[in-house]
Formats: structure tokens, C-alpha cells, sequence
């Protein structure tokens, strides 16, 4: 993922470069201003802000942009094909209007955020891009989309959810199932290579409450906070905590305060 911004360029994807250069990612450029236009095999293009638009590197092409500021992320072509079948299809596709909206939002969302992100945190990013990509092109109908593809945006739709959500204490895979209009074995089937949908929540829940206590500004008590974040009981916040963390929440705030005034 990288941020470009240009007040005017414009370069060619040739055959014979492809071949030269050896580079066959393919790339989906989220415009945040200024305009671009261009010409694929098949036709030409054109947009401006707010406008996604999906290239082939390893399609010739030619492209321009004026006063442009867009941020291109980058695939592994193996791992977009196992998702979108004829990703050859998409070469110059620009998609806008309120399709577009939810993956440019979340681009300037990670923009902002990813600076001071958890490694472990910042490595979700890009399979919640994805997933948001996969929604895009689902709500278009632009390509046929495999069950991968499928499970994978409802990945991304059930992680929105519980963020929203979070500090619902009753939040549970059967609630998650029905906001997300699935059956609960589609939602298991969805997070069966990871943890799971409520280890998932309990640690965006630790998260959340580890970012409160380490804040100078939050006098709340340790009980009000754990509350705040969806656990019932402090108890089993407390022992959540220290699993994860390998201390207690009011060490973590003790220490995490005093690197914060040592800086």
C-alpha cells in the first residue's frame, strides 16, 4: 500500500516492458483527488475523486494523471485470482458513486491509522482491504466471484460488525449471524482457518480496553472500563487481560503511563 501524489505524469505498460521488467502484480488505485484517463487494449477510461480503479500489470496500457492523489495497493497476482477467477477482465475498470464509497473510506481510514497500529493489528489490514474489494465487485456484478472470494468479503462484513458493536456484552455468533443475514454454520465456515468469531471479539475488546487504560486522560476505574468494552463480569476481563498481555490490567496501566511521561 503506498501513497502517491503527483501534479501530472504519464507512463505505458508496453509488451516488451512487461517482459523485461518481470512485474505482474496487480494493482487497485483509490483516488482521493485529482483526475486520470487512459487506454487499455480493449478501450479507454476515465475518473476523478473518489473513483477506484483496478489495473493489470501484466496487460499493456497507457496512463495519465493531473494533480492526482491516489493510493495504489498492490496484490499478489496468485492470491487475487484465487478470489476473482477472470481477473483479466478488470484491467482498466473504474468504479464509482456509492459503491465505491465503503473502500475509499476505509483506504483513508487505514491512512490515518496504520502509523500507530499494533503489528499485529496493521497485518489484518490487508485481508480487510481485500475483503472490502471483493464487496465492491460483488455489489456490482462486475465479475463472477468464487466461494472463496464470498466467505472472504463476509469476513470483512462480520469484523465491521463487531467493531461497531463490540461493547454489547450479548454480542454472540448467534446475533453476529443475524445482522450479517447468514446461517450460523456459513459464519463458522467463514472463520474456520482462524481462532474464531468469539476469540475475535474478546480480543478487540482487550484491545480496546488496553488503549483506554494506557491513556492518561481516562480516569475511569479499571471495573468501568472493562464494562465499557462488552464484558459482564470483571473477573473475566482480568483474566483475559493477563492471558494475553502476561499482566495484570492495572500493572499494564501503571506501566504504560510511565513510558508515556518518561517520553
Amino acid at each position: 500500500m503506498n501513497d502517491t501524489r503527483m501534479t501530472g505524469q504519464t507512463y505505458g505498460r508496453t509488451a516488451r516492458l512487461i517482459r523485461s521488467d518481470g512485474f505482474n502484480g496487480v494493482m487497485i488505485s483509490v483516488y482521493l483527488s485529482g483526475r486520470f484517463h487512459g487506454e487499455t487494449s480493449v478501450g479507454s477510461y476515465k475518473g476523478g475523486p473518489g473513483a477506484v480503479m483496478f489495473k493489470d500489470s501484466g496487460a499493456p496500457s497507457i496512463h495519465s494523471s493531473t494533480n492526482a492523489r491516489f493510493i495504489n495497493l498492490v496484490f499478489n497476482r496468485k492470491d487475487i485470482q484465487r478470489l476473482v477467477p477472470r481477473i483479466d477482465g478488470l484491467h482498466g475498470l473504474v468504479m464509482t458513486g456509492k459503491d465505491a464509497v465503503p473502500l475509499v473510506q476505509q483506504v483513508a481510514r487505514y491512512l490515518r491509522q496504520l502509523p500507530s497500529t499494533a503489528d499485529e493489528l496493521a497485518a489484518k489490514a490487508g485481508e480487510g482491504l481485500t475483503g472490502s474489494f471483493l464487496a465492491l465487485l460483488n455489489s456490482t456484478g462486475a465479475v463472477s466471484l468464487s466461494e472463496e472470494a464470498h466467505l472472504s468479503r463476509l469476513r470483512t462484513e462480520v469484523r465491521w460488525i463487531i467493531h461497531q458493536r463490540y461493547r454489547e456484552a450479548d454480542l454472540n455468533v448467534a446475533r453476529i449471524a443475524s445482522l450479517a443475514r447468514v446461517s450460523r454454520a456459513t459464519l463458522y465456515r467463514a472463520f474456520s482457518d482462524e481462532d474464531g468469531i468469539s476469540a475475535y471479539i474478546t480480543r478487540i475488546r482487550l484491545q480496546m480496553a488496553a488503549t483506554a487504560l494506557a491513556d492518561p486522560q481516562d480516569e475511569r476505574l479499571i471495573g468501568e472500563i472493562a464494562l465499557s468494552v462488552g464484558f459482564d463480569k470483571v473477573c473475566i476481563f482480568s483474566r483475559a487481560f493477563r492471558r494475553v498481555f502476561n499482566c495484570t490490567p492495572r500493572d499494564w496501566r501503571f506501566q504504560s503511563r510511565q513510558t508515556s511521561s518518561a517520553a
